[in-house]
């Protein structure tokens, strides 16, 4: 697959998006689970898959719907988890109109046509200064990766019975739903938020093989009190095999105007 240079969809995207900022919704009441062996097999799928896309090389069709905005695009993406990742957004004769990504520490976007540069901190705050999404980056790749944006060591347990049966995280409170064509993996998550209603709700379909894994092609997340959404549409996905890690950093570019996030 030939790649140019990429950088991350999320805020790339920001360039059109980055007025309409806001802060986080309040997490849920957690909600009560009870370990079992299917939540534990669940957890060890899960771990599975995201060593198995550890590294990931791709091209997809994006777009993001916001309250002031509507918009359409193809992308390379690249990304090494668990922070690492770098989109290139591309228009209709190929050419890469914008640039960001993340290389663990520094949140960017480069807009070549325009030669600016924003920069800041890799924390859900810059990520809201630059997108309609408050999350923390490693939640925004996780999910881009096809995977739900959990953390290291929660402990997954199961809730609910019948229909209503589905898995709990602990410590975020997410809620997951499996897919009832495909044994073991999501086909749906969502964040409560505090008062009722939800943070936001992400949903996985069109499994294909991906190496030694099945990974969804289809990813859709909606920010109900943001009023943002994204969709994921991936054409060719490839797995493994490390990328530059200088291809993650902020250019360098002489004449650039370049405006620094302090937070």
């Amino acid at each position: 697959m030939k790649l140019k240079t990429v950088s991350i969809c999320i805020v790339v995207l920001a360039v059109t998006l980055s007025a309409c900022a806001k802060g986080p919704a309040k997490s849920a009441a957690r909600m009560e689970g009870r370990p079992t062996e299917a939540a534990a097999r669940i957890a060890t799928e899960l771990r599975g898959f995201e060593e198995a896309t550890s590294h990931i090389k791709a091209l997809a069709s994006l777009s993001v719907d916001s309250e002031e905005r509507n918009i359409r695009s193809d992308a390379a993406i690249v990304i090494e988890r668990p922070n690492r990742i770098r989109i290139d957004v591309i228009d209709s004769v190929a050419d890469v109109w914008a640039q960001a990504g993340s290389d663990g520490d520094t949140l960017w976007l480069y807009v070549p046509g325009k030669k600016k540069l924003y920069e800041g901190r890799a924390n859900a705050g810059n990520m809201s200064r630059l997108a309609s999404f408050y999350l923390e980056p490693e939640d925004m790749i996780s999910l881009v990766a096809g995977s739900p944006p959990i953390s290291n060591g929660e402990e997954l347990t199961e809730a609910g019975t019948g229909r209503q049966r589905h898995f709990l995280f602990s410590q975020s409170g997410l809620r997951c739903w499996l897919d009832k064509r495909e044994k073991g993996r999501v086909s749906r998550c969502e964040k409560p938020a505090e008062g009722g209603g939800i943070d936001y709700e992400i949903s996985f379909a069109d499994y294909r093989k991906v190496g030694d894994a099945r990974f969804p092609y289809s990813i859709d997340a909606k920010f109900p009190g943001r009023g943002a959404k994204l969709s994921i549409r991936y054409r060719d996905v490839e797995s493994g095999g490390a990328a530059d890690p200088a291809s993650f950093m902020p250019p360098r570019v002489r004449g650039v105007s370049t405006h620094r996030y302090k937070r």
